[in-house]
């Protein structure tokens, strides 16, 4: 399990490989930029642009997405997509208990899982009714905004 993604202090900014992600994350929600402070007044802004005049001898960052099964026919199966990025959380922070364990019956807008960033926590709900069908994502992962979390099976 990974440890939870802190929110930084500005002491020390982010790595070049934590800026590529949290780049490619905000091209993938389709934003062009993320701006953080504190209250010292440092500022982290990262934008991204368009890169379709990219050089052709430029590389991809991955060779293939993340979850890409081309050789699987289609699934019924409903995913279910982080809101947001952040480390997710399969069990309540209070009561550890786990919202919908493999199996379960949820509907519309149950909450299926958070995402945590640093103190900040997002929930993760059924788009519609549905089973839990399986978890793409495991406790503690670091996933990105639109990433499947777990699927479901139609109601």
């Amino acid at each position: 399990m990974s440890m939870p993604l802190s929110v930084p202090d500005f002491e020390t900014l982010p790595n070049s490989e934590d800026v590529v992600q949290i780049s490619q994350w905000l091209r993938e929600a389709g934003l062009s930029s993320l701006e953080l402070s504190n209250a010292h007044g440092t500022r982290l802004r990262i934008s991204v642009g368009d890169y379709e005049s990219a050089p052709a001898h430029t590389a991809p960052l991955s060779d293939a997405p993340a979850f890409a099964h081309p050789e699987k026919a289609p699934s019924t199966d409903i995913p279910v997509k982080a809101p947001y990025f952040g480390n997710v959380l399969l069990c309540n922070p209070v009561t550890k208990k786990e919202f919908a364990p493999e199996g379960s019956s949820v509907k519309a807008e149950d909450t299926v899982a958070m995402l945590q960033i640093g103190e900040l926590t997002v929930p993760i709900t059924a788009p519609q009714n549905g089973t839990v069908a399986h978890f793409v994502a495991k406790e503690g992962d670091l996933i990105g905004y639109g990433q499947t979390v777990l699927t479901l099976l139609p109601a």
